[in-house]
């Protein structure tokens, strides 16, 4: 659980949450407006969030982004776009609901980029 926390603190002091205002558009959200979104009960907390997901292997996040989901009026308000690689070395996104942590998405890609060949 500690683990989770530092995770935590380090993505919102170093990773930009953004929400997607329109397509040409990005807001960035502050930790005291995440904070009223958990609270008027939009958003689940993203420690919440991140421990439902340990059955999707997570070695190292990558990004985390909270997005305005103005597609899928039948879900949840907003979203947490979640890029990793997990154990194995391969780049996965996930696409999760921000309140009911159900994974909506997921697409993954091999670390090909990530790795050198020096041959």
């Amino acid at each position: 659980m500690t683990y989770i926390k530092s995770i935590l603190f380090l993505i919102m002091l170093f990773l930009t949450i953004t929400v997607s205002a329109d397509d040409n558009e990005e807001e960035e959200y502050t930790p005291h407006e995440i904070k009223a979104l958990k609270t008027a009960g939009k958003i689940t907390s993203l420690e919440h969030i991140l421990d439902q997901l340990k059955p999707f292997g997570v070695a190292r996040l990558l990004e985390v982004e909270l997005i305005k989901n103005q597609d899928h009026p039948d879900n949840s308000e907003y979203l947490y776009e979640i890029e990793y690689i997990d154990h194995q070395g391969m780049v996965l996104e996930l696409e999760v609901d921000a309140l009911t942590s159900q994974v909506l998405h997921l697409n993954e890609e091999d670390d090909e980029s990530h790795h050198r060949d020096d041959d």
